[in-house]
């Protein structure tokens, strides 16, 4: 593939002394951020036991090199290009850059044979082979980097819900973010230029210190509207509010795939940043809406609050039934016990409150089964 940003293009003021001064300080501050918290982890484990906290050193160490550093080498080891190098500035398709793609998405080993004639006949349409090949790398391979950044949201989602901790929500969130800019990467099989490397990786770390800095929030409010309302989705609401974290990794996810695709799948010309970012949060709502993840997650999330509504309904049926039960047979005890002869008022009252409870057990038992259902 290329290695140059195609000429025939206006390129944008570039300031790559900014932009990496920015780089480097976004880089350092999630450095310092990740470190403190790391060992502040380690000397508790210390604290414990030493073999504690030098397995726990181990295994981040290897996450490092396995979810960062990995990455970052397999993506810089890719070539430089984007769609809209396939044609010039006139709307011609340019031959040799068609070529490169051709043979770049063969080599890569994903497509059927089907797939790879269909390749070969658009280079050879001539004029119309940058327009056949956008065409099909729009039906063949952006469908597999959208279910790339769900498959991404969906991991982010559970791990910031379950961990809660800062520490895991940050690396996990970088990992995953490179991982996913990775992933797609490889399915396109190539890389934004350097600046553009840059401008990613900004989003990435910004992305890990705002969820890292997630403050908990309650949003048993909100979410119990999601449910429809009434005390089993306020409940839920509850149980659900520690999902706060998720769902804005989620977002924060999605955000990214979408600018690593925008900005790889350009056809126009070179892609802004600033435009993308823009574009992109209402693009992430979309996706997280049309492709099916909301559904799915919300669904899962309405199943658990269920589950936590009925499981504590039945406690609590549980318990009164209990109670009532323990106070009507104290009843019919003392009911018993009474001398007819001489206290037949107080016995026939007595067993008067003994079916009202039973009465009252019956109704409440069967209320709670309704609600159940």
């Amino acid at each position: 593939m290329g290695t140059d940003t195609n000429a025939d293009y206006a390129q944008p003021e570039k300031k790559p002394v900014t932009k990496y001064v920015v780089l480097g300080c976004i880089a350092a501050l999630v450095a310092l951020t990740v470190l403190g918290g790391i060992l502040n982890v380690g000397d508790h484990l210390f604290g414990v036991h030493p073999a504690l906290g030098w397995v726990f050193y181990v295994l981040i160490v290897v996450l490092v090199i396995v979810g960062i550093a990995v990455p970052l080498v397999e993506i810089a080891r890719r070539p430089i290009f984007s769609l809209y190098e396939l044609r010039d500035k006139d709307g011609h398709a340019r031959k040799r850059y068609c070529r490169l793609l051709a043979d770049n998405l063969i080599a890569s080993g994903t497509l059927s044979e089907a797939e790879i004639k269909q390749v070969e006949e658009a280079v050879a349409a001539d004029d119309d082979a940058d327009d056949l090949l956008i065409e099909f790398f729009t039906q063949h391979i952006v469908p597999g980097i959208d279910d790339e950044t769900k498959r991404a949201a969906t991991t982010a989602f559970f791990v910031a819900a379950i961990s809660r901790s800062p520490l895991i929500s940050t690396v996990t969130m970088l990992s995953l973010c490179l991982d996913l800019v990775r992933a797609i990467v490889t399915r396109c099989g190539f890389r934004p230029t350097n600046a553009g490397l840059a401008r990613l990786y900004i989003r990435v770390m910004l992305s890990a210190l705002i969820v890292g800095g997630i403050e908990d929030a309650d949003l048993g409010d909100a979410i119990g509207q999601l449910l429809g309302g009434g005390a089993g989705a306020h409940m839920g609401g509850l149980v659900l509010g520690a999902a706060t974290e998720g769902f804005v990794s989620a977002f924060l996810v999605f955000r990214v795939g979408i600018i690593t695709k925008r900005w790889l799948t350009a056809e126009d010309g070179p892609a802004r940043m600033r435009q993308l970012r823009r574009e992109s949060y209402k693009e992430a709502l979309s996706q997280m809406r049309e492709s099916g993840w909301a559904a799915e997650v919300t669904e899962t999330l309405r199943s658990m609050a269920g589950t936590a509504t009925a499981a504590a309904a039945s406690t609590v049926a549980n318990a009164a039934g209990s109670a009532v039960g323990n106070a009507a047979s104290a009843v019919a005890s003392a009911a018993h016990d009474i001398t007819y002869p001489t206290t037949n008022a107080a016995a026939s009252t007595a067993q008067g409150a003994y079916e009202t409870a039973q009465e009252m057990v019956g109704k409440f038992k069967h209320l709670i089964h309704h609600n159940d259902r």
